[in-house]
Parts: C-alpha cells; sequence; structure tokens
C-alpha cells in the first residue's frame, strides 16, 4: 500500500512539473534476458499451446461423434418416414384409379398401362440357338462321346474315369468265399 500511494504521489509531481514519466512508443531498451533465452521460452509455450489446443480437438471430436450418431438416427428416421409417405401417396394413387375404373377420361392423355407386348418386357426371349438341345444348359459347349477333348483323353488315361472308389474296397459273396491267398500257419502265428 506504501509503495501504491509513492507512485500515486510522484504520478502527480511529474504531472505538475511537465516531464515525461511515461515511456514514449517507439522507445527501446535492452532486454535482461538474451534472444536465444526467449526463443527457448517461446518454443516452450508454444508447445503448451499446441497441447491445449489438441486436447480440445479431441474433446470436440468425441462431442460431435455423439452429435453424429443422433444426427445418423435423426436422419434415418426421416428417410423411413419419407419413404413411408411416398408409398401411402402411391396407394391413394392406386385407389382412385381402381375405383375410377382406369378410363382414360379419369386418367386424361396420358396413358400410364402398358402398350405393347408385355411378353417381350416381361419374359425371356423366346429365340431357338441352332444345335443345342432344349434341356442343355452348357451353352450349346456340350459335345459327344467321339467329340472328347484331348486334355480329357490325357487326364482319363493318367487318373481313371472318376466315380467313387470305396466300393472297391467292400466284400462282396465272391471275395467272402474265396480263401486263395489265405494262408493258415501266418494266420496262427498272428493270433498268438
Amino acid at each position: 500500500m506504501q509503495a501504491l500511494e509513492c507512485v500515486r504521489q510522484a504520478y502527480l509531481m511529474f504531472h505538475s512539473m511537465g516531464h515525461p514519466f511515461l515511456r514514449p512508443s517507439d522507445y527501446f531498451a535492452d532486454m535482461v534476458k538474451s534472444d536465444a533465452h526467449m526463443e527457448e521460452i517461446k518454443g516452450v509455450v508454444l508447445k503448451e499451446m499446441k497441447k491445449i489446443e489438441d486436447v480440445e480437438e479431441r474433446r470436440k471430436a468425441r462431442e460431435n461423434k455423439k452429435f453424429a450418431k443422433e444426427v445418423q438416427a435423426q436422419k434415418i428416421k426421416e428417410r423411413a418416414k419419407q419413404k413411408k409417405e411416398e408409398i401411402e401417396v402411391v396407394k391413394k394413387w392406386r385407389k382412385q384409379r381402381q375405383q375410377s375404373g382406369f378410363d382414360k377420361e379419369s386418367v386424361g392423355d396420358l396413358d400410364l398401362a402398358f402398350d405393347g407386348d408385355r411378353k417381350k418386357v416381361f419374359q425371356r426371349s423366346n429365340k431357338k440357338r441352332p444345335s443345342v438341345s432344349p434341356g442343355d444348359r452348357s451353352g450349346g459347349k456340350a459335345k459327344g462321346p467321339d467329340k472328347k477333348r484331348k486334355s480329357r483323353e490325357f487326364k482319363n488315361s493318367k487318373f481313371g474315369f472318376g466315380g467313387r472308389k470305396g466300393l472297391k474296397k467292400q466284400n462282396t459273396a465272391e471275395t467272402t468265399d474265396d480263401f486263395i491267398g489265405f494262408n493258415a500257419s501266418a494266420e496262427k502265428k498272428r493270433v498268438k
């Protein structure tokens, strides 16, 4: 409080004498600290500000994410509502057409019915393919047994003709009655 009172008295004295006591705007004085030191301080302050900004951005992103979920849910509800309204409009239009009996006077010059072959629109073309049997689904590429490809013949000669192999190992009436190759002495040794 004493220092503040002294400053007030000094201010009044300088003012009454007409002496300048405030620093002019174009006055330059040497800094107490060096420029290098001030650069380091500036770097530290900028780092702290960057950290604060990053924290704020993350906080805003979290809030925006929550808000975005709400907005997305709202949009989905709006789309469902709009779709429902459009379906209702179409239903009303169909009902009006049914009540009017589909006559052209109620519809006007606009003909909304199909004018032409519906078969062309809704059914597959019935063009016959040359050299293809009606039940053939291979696209006309199937060939008879006399026109096999060479690669198929090679594979058949190398691997056989396919089919189930497990049936070859099953016992049949002939194989169970056949004792050729059965060695009784070897069987006795195995049982012991």
